[in-house]
């Protein structure tokens, strides 16, 4: 790294700088976090652009790179307007060493925008060309030797948040049933068929896990009360570990045989101890009402 990303700067954002060095990876990230997050977009409206989103200036990020025409000669003189008006507006440029960007585009589907000669050409050829842009920049980010993780961290920073922050985690806990597959988007997934199941009880059989007498009966049952607490404790420990590593959205799936009775009831249980957690739970049932009675 030529200069750390440590100074907590908020927004607005102009991203630029070398094909393949990471440039979407970082305005992705901005877009977890909250930013308004515009790619590509022509010299002639970026000031329209800033002029819109005035009330929330602070959150956006424009991408603007070797693709967008005029960049190097027009740019600059744009950027210095915007910077008069705009004094919080930072320039990040994006780079990485000439060996890392040609191995990174030995294994890339899409091709350098320059596509007129070879990769090590264009390599040369777009750093050549945004070395003006470069000269402006507030922070210069060598991704040589940093992986999405750290780049993401990176954004926390300088997007003025904190590194491992929950409230930017999406949690949803998700009950199903086997027969019908688990979620595919799952991170976590729990089989609570070992449970005592309302099924064969002949007046519980048609309710659900979050009808009253069913859930007095599992309430009742020791081994159900014992299930959810360990489950509970294992979640809630998971989850701060999960945001340290940055991740945007986990999903908890919960799981039994018909998707009705144990598992509505554990997922219902387990959505509840988030939320007296402080966490914003999604809570859905998704094949509960597809079971038939028999």
């Amino acid at each position: 790294m030529r200069r750390v990303a440590e100074p907590r700067f908020g927004g607005p954002f102009v991203i630029s700088g070398l094909s393949g060095s990471g440039k979407t990876v970082l305005s992705r990230s901005f877009e977890d976090i909250g930013y308004l997050c515009v790619d590509n977009i022509p010299l002639e409206l970026v000031g329209a652009l800033f002029e819109t989103t005035h009330r929330d200036i602070e959150r956006l990020v424009v991408v603007l790179d070797v693709r967008t025409r005029g960049m190097a000669n027009e740019f600059p003189s744009i950027f210095r307007q915007l910077k008069e008006r705009y004094p919080n507006l930072r320039l990040v440029f994006v780079e990485a060493t000439p060996e890392v960007l040609l191995r990174r585009y030995s294994v890339a589907r899409r091709p350098h925008p320059l596509r007129d000669r070879g990769i090590a050409d264009s390599i040369a050829a777009e750093r050549s060309t945004l070395a003006p842009i470069r000269g402006l920049a507030d922070l210069i980010v060598d991704t040589t030797a940093l992986s999405p993780h750290d780049l993401r961290r990176q954004v926390v920073a300088m997007g003025g948040g904190e590194v491992g922050r929950q409230d930017t985690l999406t949690v949803e806990v998700e009950s199903f049933s086997y027969l019908q597959g688990v979620p595919s988007t799952a991170s976590l997934v729990f089989d609570v068929r070992f449970l005592p199941n309302p099924y064969f009880r002949q007046e519980l059989r048609q309710l659900a896990g979050d009808d009253e007498p069913v859930k007095t009966w599992l309430t009742g049952q020791e081994e159900v009360e014992e299930a959810i607490r360990r489950i509970n404790d294992l979640v809630l420990y998971l989850l701060p570990l999960y945001g340290n590593e940055l991740k945007s959205q986990i999903t908890i799936a919960v799981g039994c045989t018909g998707g009705r009775h144990r598992s509505v009831y554990v997922a219902d249980r387990v959505a509840e101890a988030l939320a007296g957690a402080g966490r914003e739970v999604v809570l859905r049932h998704r094949d509960k009402e597809q079971w038939r009675f028999t």
